[in-house]
């Protein structure tokens, strides 16, 4: 489950970020003979798009952190109990089982 959501995280960023590259290219291709107020609204997306891309960063990088951490602290916490670790798995093993026989009845 968690390596599927890597690969959903993975090419979500990857969409992101070639949305912004496209956004950044048609930015620097766009004509430099325009009115001041083109200019002033070209500067203004060049900021936007610097905020963007850095709170992209910034955030990918807090998440992965954030991900790590949560790793750890879950196979932390199996090593210390194994038993309630090996009971939780038992117990929704046991609910999904009995949640499918169930709708396995009805049909």
């Amino acid at each position: 489950m968690s390596k599927d959501f890597e690969a959903q995280k993975k090419e979500l960023m990857k969409e992101v970020r070639s949305v912004l590259n496209e956004v950044e290219d048609l930015y620097e291709s766009s004509v430099d003979n325009g009115s001041e107020q083109a200019k002033a609204l070209k500067q203004k997306v060049q900021e936007k798009l610097t905020k963007a891309k850095d709170h992209l960063w910034d955030m990918e990088s807090t998440l992965t952190e954030k991900a790590r951490e949560t790793a750890a602290r879950t196979d932390e916490l199996v090593r210390e109990q194994p038993y309630y670790a090996m009971g939780a798995a038992a117990l929704t093993g046991l609910l999904v089982g009995l949640l499918m026989s169930s709708s396995c009845k009805r049909r």
